[in-house]
């Protein structure tokens, strides 16, 4: 699983006498790599994710031109964080004692206003020395997410590679059940840059989340961000849901959730009823669960796809002889009808029809057909033709 702040500052605290002065809820943020700095001209460059850590060189130069110590310390603090929030880094580490003597509170305030992580850390400890250490718990952490983000990649995208004993190598080796989430990506994010989205999703996007890191493990494939998380799915797609309609990126995605299974090799399975799922939801921006979608979990394990058809082409075939417009007014009075009972009052004001204009489509659907929409065993039929035509035509 990816490093949090909290991780590393729970590692570090004692041997780099690390001190937490801002920013508490921001410690879930994922980290990417540890980033030195004493010019806010270069965090430009940054990726996202970045820890910084600076010893305040800077200030220096601002003492020249102001004889202010605190303000001088101040401003040059707030554009630092400024630019580190703009660039989405993970948190600030003050190597404090020689060119800032102490972080003034206004940027202690500020920090605990924007969730953004600050840290002091005495003059006597060397930045190499913490620098180092992070850099290579980094690095572990990041062999270990590639090697589990491989892992459940093959057990959907590779069986033939899949091995699913290699679960014991992973944090979900004690997972009684599995799910799958997927969250559509915006075909304009980042100009189609995987790596770029990728760090986004990794290092801003999941941290936005409050669910802990450990029970889910995410990567992207096929325009999809897909999660595969442990256990019961319900927290996680509702926090999933909530945290990407807030999201620039993401609040018009469609996201889909699949059913649960009880096996690591049941995923494959799992990615496909959200797939299923999400192409049978209603609008653009739908959420949508595999264990919400009724009599299609029926229809859709039906294994002879011709079984489906042809049924269909029995009950309501003869419609899709109509040109295409007078087809589909047609089939949306129809779905109202069977929807309302045959009210013809609700049909009409839900399809913004005139009365007369709906009795007369019922009359020429009765003939097209050659059926009475009076009859309950013809309406049950209809209603079962039109879940069928959803399957076919994904409309």
């Amino acid at each position: 699983m990816a490093l949090t702040v909290s991780t590393l500052f729970n590692f570090s605290e004692t041997p780099f006498k690390l001190s937490l002065l801002a920013g508490k809820s921001g410690l879930s943020k994922v980290v990417s790599w540890i980033y030195y700095t004493e010019d806010p001209t270069t965090i430009e460059f940054i990726r996202g994710g970045e820890l910084a850590i600076t010893t305040g060189l800077g200030v220096e130069r601002m003492k020249l031109n102001n004889s202010l110590k605190e303000d001088c310390t101040a401003g040059f603090l707030m554009e630092f964080i400024d630019n580190f929030l703009i660039h989405n880094a993970s948190g600030l580490i003050v190597n404090v004692g020689k060119y800032i003597e102490s972080i003034p509170q206004s940027v202690i305030d500020y920090c605990d206003e924007k969730g953004f992580p600050l840290f002091s850390m005495p003059w006597e400890i060397h930045t190499v020395d913490l620098m180092q250490d992070i850099g290579n718990m980094i690095s572990a952490d990041n062999q270990n997410c590639h090697s589990m983000e491989k892992f459940f990649y093959q057990a959907i995208f590779e069986k033939d590679k899949f091995d699913p004993l290699l679960i014991e190598n992973t944090s979900f080796h004690d997972s009684k059940s599995f799910s799958v989430a997927l969250m559509e990506l915006n075909g304009e994010m980042f100009s189609g840059n995987i790596e770029q989205i990728r760090r986004y999703v990794n290092f801003s996007f999941n941290s936005k989340l409050s669910v802990p890191r450990n029970q889910y493990v995410s990567f992207i494939h096929n325009h999809m961000v897909i999660y595969v998380v442990r256990g019961d799915n319900e927290i996680f797609s509702r926090e999933l849901l909530n945290v990407s309609r807030m999201d620039r990126y993401f609040r018009v995605s469609r996201i889909s959730v699949s059913n649960t299974c009880t096996s690591v090799s049941d995923l494959e399975e799992c990615y496909g009823n959200a797939r299923i799922s999400m192409s049978l939801g209603n609008g653009a921006s739908s959420f949508s669960r595999y264990d919400d979608l009724g009599i299609y979990k029926i229809l859709l394990n039906v294994r002879n796809r011709k079984t489906l058809e042809q049924f269909y082409d029995e009950i309501l075939g003869r419609i899709e002889e109509l040109e295409p417009a007078k087809r589909d007014d047609y089939l949306k009075t129809l779905q109202l009808y069977l929807k309302f009972g045959g009210n013809i009052h609700s049909v009409s004001e839900m399809n913004n029809t005139h009365r007369n204009t709906v009795l007369y489509r019922i009359q020429r659907l009765e003939e097209i057909l050659g059926v009475q929409l009076s009859d309950g065993e013809t309406r049950c039929l209809l209603q079962i033709a039109l879940y069928i035509r959803k399957i076919l035509f994904k409309n």
